[in-house]
């Protein structure tokens, strides 16, 4: 199978809004947006897959050596054969990946993020870097002024996505702030448990809280976006939906419908 059809598959599958936002983009730059979403996609899914955090170090340590190599010989890898054609021919940094990847190291282990700072670091270096990475293949000359939109992009994003947890508190636990649960007072280990519930949801509202700082930065930043750079965000409609009703996602119908009227009408003001 042809490694383009085989990227294009695997984004169907394991992101399909992604999938469904690359349809508003330029048809000539769609397989390199699906190939950056189909690595993002790989490396967030390692601690689903592995048993010992180690295991998922020693892949991430294989698609670093797999991005770092020169020349176009093939590893039978068809994601990485494609990001690497993707890599090539729009002259990504290398080193925007080594940040990515050297952050997605955070995701195989149960340690929290000490700060706020701390995690918003962590969601602009990971989410934040992919949607620079999609704006520079997009649009090179203009990518540059898209850079707060990916921040607080990213961070939206992310958290969002995190909150999804919020009835899975092992999951969760590591994505609140240590600072945050020290003015609430809640040690990490008992957020979640029984006799901790008031303080539990006082976290919950915490993040949502910081949520609602990222979008309406994003929505601020949205008007420096050029319309060739566009394509890049309308996935994050969801996200940015959710936050605006309380932190839940809608589900794949209303996903969609929130992505066409981003990619038809733009994003809203508020």
């Amino acid at each position: 199978m042809d490694s383009a059809v085989f990227v294009r598959d695997f984004v169907r599958q394991n992101d399909p809004d992604r999938f469904f936002a690359s349809l508003f983009a330029p048809q000539d730059k769609r397989n390199a947006l699906l190939a950056l979403a189909a690595f993002d996609a790989e490396i967030a899914s390692l601690r689903g897959k592995v048993r010992e955090p180690m295991a998922g170090e020693i892949r991430i340590r294989w698609w670093q050596d797999r991005i770092d190599a020169e020349g176009d010989s093939a590893t039978g890898n068809p994601l990485a054969d494609e990001l690497a054609t993707v890599i090539q021919t729009y002259d990504l940094p290398k080193t925007a990946f080594s940040t990515y990847l050297e952050a997605r190291l955070f995701d195989l282990y149960d340690d929290g993020f000490p700060t706020r700072g701390d995690l918003e670091a962590y969601c602009g270096e990971t989410s934040g870097i992919m949607l620079q990475l999609a704006a520079m293949v997009l649009d090179r000359d203009t990518a540059s002024r898209a850079a707060d939109a990916c921040g607080h992009g990213g961070c939206m994003a992310t958290i969002t996505q995190a909150l999804r947890w919020r009835n899975q508190p092992a999951r969760l636990r590591p994505y609140l702030p240590g600072d945050l649960l020290a003015a609430i007072k809640l040690d990490r280990q008992h957020f979640g448990e029984a006799g901790h519930e008031e303080r539990s949801g006082a976290a919950v509202e915490g993040l949502q809280a910081i949520a609602r700082e990222h979008r309406s930065a994003f929505l601020a930043a949205t008007a420096a976006l050029s319309n060739t750079v566009r394509p890049a965000f309308i996935a994050l409609a969801p996200s940015a939906a959710a936050v605006r009703h309380g932190g839940r996602l809608a589900g794949p119908l209303g996903r969609r419908w929130q992505m066409l009227k981003v990619g038809v009408g733009g994003w809203p003001a508020r």
